[in-house]
């Protein structure tokens, strides 16, 4: 094998490695950093860059096995990528279907209608083919500059169960993943100490210092947790009735949020969570969910 072979073969390898090292690093980056904006582009121009560079060489790399091994992981990959995509958007299944084998379609279409174009260019066109789609949405996110609409969120417990559904073609199954979270602007509410008559609550113990379970209480239409009592104070009310200290929390009824199954993953109980809802860059709406641990 002579030098030229050698070199050719040796950027056919390194290109590979490239392209796997960049897209690992995309699928672990910030959507929101200069980081991910950069990737975007560099992976996207990488193989017009090569594509330029083996035309200008006039040479049939095509005929190496190492450069059909480099073209092959072009799907692999995007189904990463893409899959990493979808996670911000709320393309409905049959969307997310059609979006993920249309480039199978298109490079087969290639594939079959250019057969009196180089291979090169079949090789660019294919390529493409699977590059487009992610380019345009990723382009869609990491260069959106909208102010988003934010929802936190303390998670407090996480719950999936299996629902049947049913279509035109019968009956099926689906898997239901849930968040039951506390608003960020609920999360704290304020503790007091308040006299509970005995006659109106009677279901309440007045000597009990510490509950073991929870007991609610409710006064005026809102509910409230009972935390702690005070048995050293107690206040006699006519002959039957009586006053008795307890403290109380306003209830804060949990929302319940449903996610994808690779967001349900990502999250403990316990968690802040984040919910960003942005416009998009192209007006194709999507929401960035990021968390930090409880503090």
């Amino acid at each position: 094998m002579d030098k030229y072979n050698i070199r050719l073969i040796s950027k056919i390898i390194f290109s590979l490695i490239t392209r796997i090292f960049l897209c690992i690093i995309l699928l672990f980056s910030d959507p929101l950093s200069l980081q991910f904006k950069c990737l975007c582009v560099i992976i996207f121009c990488i193989p017009w860059i090569r594509f330029f560079m083996n035309d200008t060489d006039r040479k049939n790399i095509d005929l190496y096995l190492s450069y059909k091994l480099l073209f092959l992981t072009t799907p692999v990959l995007y189904g990463l990528i893409i899959t990493k995509i979808f996670e911000w958007y709320h393309f409905t299944f049959i969307t997310q279907l059609i979006l993920f084998f249309l480039p199978f379609i298109v490079g087969l279409f290639v594939k079959l209608k250019t057969k009196d174009i180089p291979n090169n260019t079949q090789n660019i066109l294919q390529t493409m083919s699977f590059y487009s789609i992610p380019f345009f949405l990723a382009v869609n996110v990491c260069f959106d500059f909208s102010k988003p609409s934010s929802k936190g969120y303390l998670i407090i417990d996480k719950t999936s169960s299996i629902e049947e559904k049913y279509d035109s073609e019968g009956s099926y199954e689906t898997t239901i993943y849930e968040f039951k979270a506390i608003p960020k602007e609920k999360m704290n509410p304020i503790t007091f100490w308040m006299d509970i008559s005995a006659t109106k609550h009677s279901g309440l113990h007045p000597k009990a210092e510490i509950l073991t379970h929870k007991v609610f209480l409710t006064i005026e239409n809102k509910k409230y947790e009972i935390l702690t009592s005070k048995t050293n104070l107690f206040k006699k009310i006519k002959d039957s009735d009586y006053l008795h200290t307890y403290q109380l929390r306003e209830y804060t009824k949990p929302v319940v949020i449903h996610v994808k199954r690779t967001i349900y993953t990502k999250f403990e109980k316990g968690n802040y969570l984040d919910i960003e809802t942005y416009s998009g860059l192209f007006g194709i709406g999507w929401t960035y969910y990021h968390w930090k641990h409880k503090a």
